[in-house]
């Protein structure tokens, strides 16, 4: 009792003390049924309460905005999205499943409608990426002279032409990077087909040929979309170099909060992470294309996947000696089973499993032991079924098992969609959340993720004034129409940055 009457007096005393700049009123604040507005001071909330009690702390210089009886929410924070950044290209988007007779036209038109110099940049489907066909030959046909870059939507296998990999600097007997591979002809020779490391070597190179300038108007655009979608923090890994992503991103002034998530390529032993607060490392590929790593189950051809890395020392080892969290892809049950097993055995704490599609039941209490966080994304679950029969894409259960969830959109950056998705699963629906749980995995989940939970997440006195209120209550309405939802008033770091 003496505990909590000092906790009451405490916070009566703090606002009191407060002397607010800006008030919220007559709102809906999400965890606290009992409140209707929120008390800002500089770049902190101060005080959560009744409109009567918020108000009179307002002094005559306090801004007062009154949202009407809309949720106000804290600021969603994105665990893990894919800031896309590059020069200047020609984009042909398919349909996921169109054929190569299609993507194919459309290339040859491109080639004929652009500039020589011009890239000519396509994201494809399983069809065209898991046909092992289709190489820069085939491109060369095609466009003739052109720079011509085919990627996987899924952003881990590429096919480019014979210019796009002499722009890139890739020699034509290059050997595997560390983590990757590429395809070759009878002779041993590139043929254009590029796989994991290799891929995300190709990305970076590509990401590089942008200028500083092209790499901060691509961020100020990302940032304008996020905070319209009430997304205030998001947890980056960019394709470009981390040097020349932070002189952008300075560049760019955008009020987003982005933490960096560094992403060495080549061997580990020489990667420089000063200054870095996280380190991750792609441990397998998807199922989509087959990489996922599985132990006991095949995909339909007889395969199972394989790891990236034979050996998880190194990577282990450089967290473990920069003081990083480690974040790894794990797509697989076998690799979830691995890196566990890997980091039991270490003092790191909070290593996120991305994805986490494998985390099946029997590795729930080595993730529990390690401490281990799920960084999940609903826009995968639609997918389900490129994986065998049996226990993947969890979320609900892990919630219910005591594991820590946040998420991360890894594809759309819609967090309203990635609710709807986690909330309502065709494919497993006893592993769907509550919308209250999956906005929770948004904020306070997402928070935790990336060892913000005392500074951010929630709406209470001394955190982070990093707020949304939206357009809509998105634990009401139909659960069809929660992707229509976006921002009406967005508030970071205590300054409204957007309001509609």
């Amino acid at each position: 009792m003496r505990t909590l009457l000092a906790a009451v007096l405490g916070l009566v005393s703090l606002a009191l003390n407060a002397q607010p700049t800006l008030i919220l009123v007559n709102g809906r604040i999400f965890d606290n049924p009992n409140a209707q507005a929120i008390a800002i001071t500089g770049n902190t909330i101060t005080a959560v309460g009744t409109n009567d009690a918020i108000r009179a702390l307002a002094k005559p210089e306090t801004r007062v905005i009154d949202v009407e009886h809309r949720l106000v929410i804290p600021g969603i924070n994105d665990a893990h999205t894919h800031p896309g950044m590059a020069t200047a290209a020609f984009q042909i988007n398919p349909d996921l499943d169109a054929t190569w007779a299609q993507v194919g036209a459309a290339i040859a038109g491109a080639t004929d409608e652009t500039p020589a110099d011009l890239w000519i940049m396509v994201t494809v489907g399983p069809p065209i990426i898991n046909d092992a066909t289709i190489t820069k030959d085939t491109l060369d046909k095609l466009a003739p002279g052109r720079k011509v870059f085919v990627s996987a939507f899924t952003g881990h296998n590429a096919v480019l032409s014979s210019a796009a990999l002499a722009e890139l600097k890739i020699a034509i007997d290059a050997r595997d990077p560390f983590g990757g591979s590429y395809g070759r002809d009878a002779n041993g020779k590139l043929n254009g087909r590029v796989s994991e490391y290799a891929h995300y070597d190709v990305d970076r190179r590509f990401a590089d040929l942008a200028t500083i300038d092209e790499l901060a108007s691509n961020i100020a655009a990302f940032a304008d979309e996020s905070i319209r979608y009430g997304i205030t923090s998001v947890q980056a890994m960019p394709p470009a170099s981390e040097e020349r992503f932070e002189r952008a991103l300075a560049a760019s002034r955008v009020p987003l909060r982005v933490r960096m998530i560094s992403f060495p390529l080549g061997d580990p032993r020489r990667a420089n992470l000063a200054g870095r607060s996280a380190v991750k490392f792609i441990l397998d590929g998807t199922p989509i294309e087959r990489g996922a790593a599985l132990r006991t189950a095949r995909y339909a051809d007889g395969t199972k996947g394989r790891e990236n890395f034979a050996d998880l020392a190194p990577l282990i080892k450089l967290a473990v000696d920069n003081r990083q969290q480690l974040l790894v892809h794990t797509a697989g049950d076998k690799t979830a089973e691995s890196v566990l097993k890997a980091v039991a055995t270490t003092n790191l704490s909070r290593v996120r499993l991305e994805h986490a599609d494998g985390l099946q039941s029997d590795l729930w209490p080595l993730a529990k032991r390690t401490g281990a966080i799920a960084v999940v994304n609903p826009t995968h679950f639609p997918f389900r079924g490129t994986y065998p029969a049996g226990q993947y894409m969890p979320a609900g259960s892990l919630l219910k098992a005591g594991i820590p969830l946040a998420i991360g959109s890894d594809g759309p950056m819609n967090p309203f969609l990635n609710i709807m998705l986690a909330a309502a699963r065709p494919d497993q629906p006893d592993e769907s959340l509550s919308r209250e749980d999956a906005l929770r995995a948004y904020t306070s989940g997402s928070a935790f993720a990336e060892n913000m939970e005392t500074k951010k997440g929630k709406i209470a006195p001394g955190m982070l004034a990093d707020l949304a209120v939206l357009s809509q209550n998105i634990l009401e309405v139909p659960m069809e129409i929660l992707p229509e939802t976006h921002s009406v008033l967005t508030i970071i770091d205590g300054k409204v940055v957007y309001q509609e």
